[in-house]
């Protein structure tokens, strides 16, 4: 069977959490040793590839094995884990987090990961604007703004780094476990400047190789990787295959080895198909239509009320989404 496990946690995902992986009939020992390469098939490409410049799915699917985060979520939740922090403290009155930084870990351009990198990012972030940066959903704004929450980041060692805010701030741990917030190399960024997003260095278990826009993206292992005996591939190829059943069929002739964005109507082809994985998972998406409430007739609530009950999601999930 191919390897059908790729990710750590990542948010923003499809809305039909839907995986599919090719299987060999019975792979032999001598196959199983010998994979050494997985391709993903997916539905568009990349927009950037430093997270913090975009909220889409695609990016992340690509970036959460190149940059980690301070903290990472669970495998099936939200709950809070050890990153590249592997401990921390929170003030009794909420305004300060100090967070204790793993030690030995190196970027991928060979400089070192410390208390001095974490503040070079999130200055970098605090910064910024809203046409590069999604920074300010997730704390108020920038610097800048009289809403931005954090006041200040103070290096306390080498490996230890405090946050201090002006207020509390109940999804402060949540909101830096997120997808976006992957520590990169500050030599990097300085020295690529906007063609960063083209130009990746994060501490990940794989490192940027290629990118040939809407075709693939090729990363391959971080031999330098703090965590031993990871990663276990030696390279990741993400293909942009637009078309579901276009991705379902490369999948099926064996050109990609796993793919997401499956069909509903595809399924049941799919269940009784003995070369193929159907993975399943909850979705961490939501949609939905935003109104602008402050003309009319939208600015009237019942108006706002009424649209909503005339839309009849149960028949959008059982016909769009086959019931999922």
């Amino acid at each position: 069977m191919k390897k059908t496990w790729l990710f750590s946690s990542f948010i923003f995902v499809l809305m039909l959490a839907l995986f599919l992986g090719g299987c060999s009939s019975s792979p032999s020992s001598e196959e199983k040793a010998t994979k050494d390469t997985l391709v993903f098939g997916r539905g568009g490409d990349s927009t950037s590839l430093d997270p913090i410049t975009t909220t889409e799915g695609e990016t992340f699917k690509v970036t959460e094995n190149m940059f980690e985060k301070l903290l990472n979520y669970g495998e099936k939740d939200t709950t809070i884990h050890p990153g590249l922090a592997t401990d921390w403290d929170v003030a009794k009155d909420g305004k300060s987090y100090t967070f204790y930084l793993r030690e030995g870990v190196k970027f991928h351009d060979g400089t070192d990961f410390n208390a001095e990198a974490v503040k070079f990012n999130f200055d970098r972030w605090m910064n910024g604007d809203a046409e590069k940066f999604p920074y300010y959903g997730m704390f108020g704004g920038y610097k800048k703004d009289k809403g931005h929450v954090i006041k200040d980041i103070i290096v306390k060692g080498e490996h230890e780094v405090e946050f201090q805010l002006k207020r509390p701030q109940a999804t402060f741990l949540k909101n830096i476990a997120m997808s976006p917030f992957g520590i990169a190399s500050p030599a990097a960024v300085e020295k690529s400047g906007d063609s960063f997003r083209e130009n990746p260095v994060g501490t990940g278990p794989f490192k940027f190789k290629e990118w040939k826009q809407n075709d693939r993206i090729v990363l391959e292992k971080n031999e330098e990787y703090w965590q031993k005996d990871k990663p276990k591939l030696n390279q990741i190829i993400f293909r942009s295959i637009p078309e579901n059943s276009a991705r379902l069929n490369a999948l099926k002739t064996g050109e990609i080895d796993l793919m997401d964005g499956v069909n509903p109507s595809d399924l049941d082809g799919i269940k009784t198909d003995k070369a193929l994985q159907l993975i399943e998972r909850p979705s961490m998406n939501v949609g939905y239509i935003g109104l602008t409430v402050t003309r009319k007739p939208l600015d009237n609530k019942l108006v706002r009320q009424a649209l909503n009950y005339a839309v009849d999601k149960e028949s959008i999930i059982k016909s769009f989404y086959g019931g999922l």
